[in-house]
């Protein structure tokens, strides 16, 4: 699980400062990895060498969308559903780690690392080196 502070102004002005959480469980890997037909280590590699800024933004985009959600207080479930999605989607919280996601290698190197590690040794980098500053 990938857990990130966002400092953000929201639509009526107002600054805000909020943790965001993001996971991708071992079903949403498997489905993500039939999807792309590959691992996804070996899809990331291939991202960052092709420097294809579309297709970046596309993979981008919808690994911080699947594995956004809500985490309850006990901790025993991680609540995703269209409205959360779409809620998070729709925010300026979104736009803002869209942006620091595409010009943070470090940022983008750990997002990827933890949004689908919940604790086990197995790691799915997930997130490829984004800009090169």
């Amino acid at each position: 699980m990938f857990k990130h502070t966002i400092e953000y102004t929201d639509f009526n002005g107002t600054e805000r400062k909020e943790d965001f959480y993001f996971h991708l469980s071992s079903v949403e890997v498997t489905r993500l990895e039939a999807e792309l037909g590959k691992p996804l280590a070996e899809y990331v590699k291939e991202l960052d060498a092709d420097k294809d800024l579309k297709t970046l933004m596309d993979f981008l985009e919808k690994v911080i969308l699947n594995s956004y959600g809500k985490k309850t207080s006990d901790g025993k479930s991680f609540m995703k559903s269209k409205t959360i999605r779409e809620e998070f989607e729709y925010s300026q919280a979104y736009a803002e780690l869209f942006e620091q996601l595409l010009t943070n290698q470090d940022l983008a190197r750990k997002f990827g690392e933890n949004v689908s590690n919940n604790g086990s040794t197995k790691k799915n980098a997930v997130a490829p080196q984004v800009v090169n500053n």
